[in-house]
């Protein structure tokens, strides 16, 4: 996937010049276009006039400040690679609280912004719980398995909430020269979880990814599902010392289908298609077990590793798990690959479920989930002490700390490595400043908006 007008903007940047640069952008039209030179050129040279335009309107003016404010990102400086955006880590945990900084508003009650993979808000007698889960971006070029498993994350972090899904939508973009039968198959894959669940999917958009200005055939997107509750939603902040936990059996989803395809496993993607978790979760919710139970949440990215820090720096509280009972509650195959590639179970997403509460309802859910078909273990419990403890196959107590990323789980991901960048401090310190400016902007956009505003309604 090329970026034209990325590409200018960076060439332009490291002082090239026109010429150069508009040879880099016929060599990429013609690779993806196959237009002739002739034609590239002419294409080439539309894209840096309009990116060129597009520049001049952050351009110092006096008589412009205002809307200037509001068209130029002030730059942080930094990559989102370097931040680790999306990788399921320390420096991703700290910009989801950059996001939410951002996004609470004062005087909402209702809302429930927190760090959860899904949100809730309450509307009469019910709650309405909404979470988005994105194509898994390795797996693109594998659309149905991409649709299926981001449909499923996403009904799934609706279900650990308590709430059953009524519905889902589906965000869907294409490079321009993307085949749209990709398209097909990843609707296709969100549509199977749509059956099952009896939740349809009604609506959502399909764009091509930058329009005429961005190249390449790459699918991305967002699955929304949405559910309701009568019980007020089961938050992970709401368990208590002294509870226990209870894994499920897991066999992965996007991640452990991605370490498959591209480990040169693919028969093991057989292994994530399923919809154990989901039915778990639907004799949960239907058993009325809600209410003698504290908590849920999904074994995400980032894994056991990620999610139980991620609990305890914004709740409190601690965990000590045992890695014997959570081992035993990965799928055996799967198990067997991820320390085949030296892999860290507990650095990647599981698709198993942790209910957390008293041990006698504990035991009960897991007998009545066996005789379900549906295998798990009480892998730990929850004490007042901030930090995650882990007891080793050995016997050994250790500390489980959140690394930088998540455990990476294919070759490039090992080569780019986990380590926290060197100037980290600086990139924090950066980004809470940007973070402070966008809520300036925020604000200042509404002002504006009211302003603007003739309606009287």
């Amino acid at each position: 996937m090329a970026d034209l007008e990325g590409i200018v903007r960076r060439a332009l940047s490291a002082g090239l010049s026109r010429e150069e640069i508009k040879g880099r952008l016929i060599d990429e039209i013609m690779f993806y276009k196959r237009l002739s030179w002739n034609d590239a050129s002419i294409y080439a040279s539309i894209v840096i006039d309009e990116t060129l335009t597009s520049i001049k309107a952050c351009a110092e003016n006096k008589n412009h400040s205002e809307y200037r404010d509001l068209l130029c990102t002030r730059e942080a400086g930094v990559s989102a690679g370097s931040v680790g955006i999306g990788s399921r880590g320390y420096g991703d945990f700290f910009f989801h609280a950059m996001l939410i900084g951002i996004s609470r508003i004062e005087g909402t009650v209702d809302s429930s912004i927190e760090f959860d993979d899904a949100g809730w808000v309450r509307v009469g007698d019910l709650w309405v719980v909404a979470a988005v889960d994105g194509i898994h971006s390795r797996l693109s070029y594998f659309p149905l398995i991409a649709g299926f498993h981001a449909a499923r994350a996403a009904a799934r972090d609706v279900m650990v909430k308590g709430a059953m899904p009524i519905l889902f939508t589906v965000d869907l973009r294409i490079g321009d020269d993307g085949d749209p039968s990709y398209l097909l198959d990843l609707e296709a894959g969100v549509s199977a979880v749509s059956k099952y669940l009896g939740a349809p999917i009604v609506g959502g958009s399909t764009l091509r990814i930058g329009g005429d200005m961005v190249i390449g055939t790459r699918i991305v997107g967002t699955i929304m599902c949405v559910g309701i509750s009568r019980e007020r939603p089961k938050a992970r902040r709401n368990a208590k010392p002294g509870d226990y936990m209870l894994m499920t059996m897991g066999a992965g989803g996007g991640t452990i289908a991605t370490t498959a395809i591209y480990g040169g496993k693919p028969d093991l993607v057989l292994k994530t298609i399923n919809f154990n978790t989901l039915a778990a979760l639907k004799e949960i919710i239907g058993g009325g077990y809600l209410t003698k139970i504290h908590s849920m949440f999904d074994v995400t990215n980032g894994g056991l590793r990620g999610d139980l820090n991620e609990i305890s720096r914004t709740a409190g509280m601690g965990f000590k798990i045992d890695l014997r009972e959570i081992m035993k509650s990965i799928d055996r195959d799967v198990l067997s690959m991820l320390r085949e590639f030296e892999i860290d179970p507990l650095g990647v997403s599981l698709d198993s479920i942790v209910i957390i509460g008293e041990r006698e309802t504990l035991e009960d859910i897991r007998n009545t989930l066996k005789k379900r078909g549906v295998e798990s273990n009480i892998i730990g419990e929850v004490i007042d002490k901030p930090g995650v403890i882990y007891r080793d196959e050995n016997g050994v107590e250790k500390p489980l700390e959140t690394l930088y990323r998540e455990s990476p789980y294919t070759k490039i991901k090992k080569h780019v490595g986990i380590d926290k960048p060197s100037n980290w401090d600086r990139i924090r310190a950066v980004l809470e400043e940007t973070s402070r400016r966008s809520i300036e902007l925020r604000d200042k956009l509404y002002s504006i908006a009211v302003r603007n505003t003739t309606a009287r309604i």
